[in-house]
């Protein structure tokens, strides 16, 4: 090796062993720690821990009816917010791809909700939504309903929930949109010549451009939707609140790990079901995106 090639693998090697290392550190040491714990029954009070087998798994499926009420709840949860998320990202970005005047300040007032911190989101729609004298039940009942108790009533906590988390949709929008801003303008040009309807322009011209974007969304709403923690746990209390009707699996699992009973053994075999249910979910995603993804080719 010549020495210009051996500085230049020495150089490599420097600025890319920092990554590397990060890499190790912080991505492949916490999941070869977190399948090494699943198979123990390791717990924060307890330093001594023994090696108990498939023992967390089998008590997550056969006997932690938690667990279940946990995972149900997620699932409700990211089928809406996933679906209205990405139908309200997909007409916004629609109404936005214009080139009418101060269009660039829509986009950025539409944007900014996605960088405003979790825990002012959920003060302001507990605020909202407050059953006695919040916002929206002063607004309903000038035109006769009452009673509603949000997020304070176990049948409605999740739905207030739901409605919580619709507050940004900004990084799917600016997707859609620079996806749709790809779109050839002749092609809309000729359909209105021909007569075509807005529904039949994008049927026809826009979604077969944005398909492979549209993927693309479906599957980070969805994995964002079911790993949501933040505004979860601010909502329901860190525990659910009320009666465990806004509990989602992430809140479950950050409740076994850090608050009694300090299960850091059971936390990681949830953490590795909540993977496999990820990576399977994520499989059938792309397997169900080739029904609808125009090939260019």
């Amino acid at each position: 090796m010549s020495v210009k090639n051996r500085k230049d693998t020495r150089n490599f090697f420097a600025f890319a062993g920092i990554s590397v290392i990060g890499f190790l550190a912080f991505y492949i040491y916490p999941i070869v720690r977190t399948i090494y714990l699943s198979f123990t029954n390791t717990s924060i009070m307890d330093p001594i821990h023994t090696m108990v087998g498939w023992k967390n798994f089998e008590r997550a499926i056969k006997y932690d009816d938690v667990f279940h009420l946990a995972l149900k709840n997620t699932f409700k949860y990211a089928i809406c917010v996933a679906a209205l998320k990405l139908l309200l990202a997909l007409l916004a970005a629609i109404l936005l791809n214009n080139n009418l005047k101060g269009i660039g300040a829509f986009r950025t007032i539409f944007f900014l909700p996605f960088i405003i911190p979790t825990f002012a989101v959920s003060y302001v729609f507990r605020f909202f939504f407050h059953p006695a004298n919040g916002l929206v039940n002063q607004s309903l009942d000038k035109i006769g309903v009452s009673g509603i108790g949000w997020y304070a009533d176990s049948k409605t906590a999740m739905a207030t929930l739901v409605i919580s988390s619709l507050w940004g949709f900004g990084v799917p929008m600016l997707i859609f949109l620079a996806a749709l801003q790809q779109v050839p303008k002749e092609l809309y040009e000729v359909a209105n010549l021909d007569g075509a309807s807005r529904w039949l322009q994008f049927r026809v011209i826009t979604f077969p451009a944005i398909s492979a974007v549209f993927l693309f969304n479906v599957i980070l709403s969805s994995v964002d939707s079911l790993k949501s923690f933040d505004l979860a746990f601010l909502m329901g209390h860190g525990e659910g609140y009320p009666a465990n009707s806004t509990l989602l699996y992430s809140v479950y699992l950050f409740n076994q790990a850090f608050k009694n009973p300090w299960s850091l053994g059971y936390a990681s075999a949830l953490a590795l079901i909540f993977f496999a249910i990820l990576l399977i979910l994520t499989g059938i995603n792309f397997r169900l995106g080739k029904l609808y993804v125009k090939n260019e080719n």
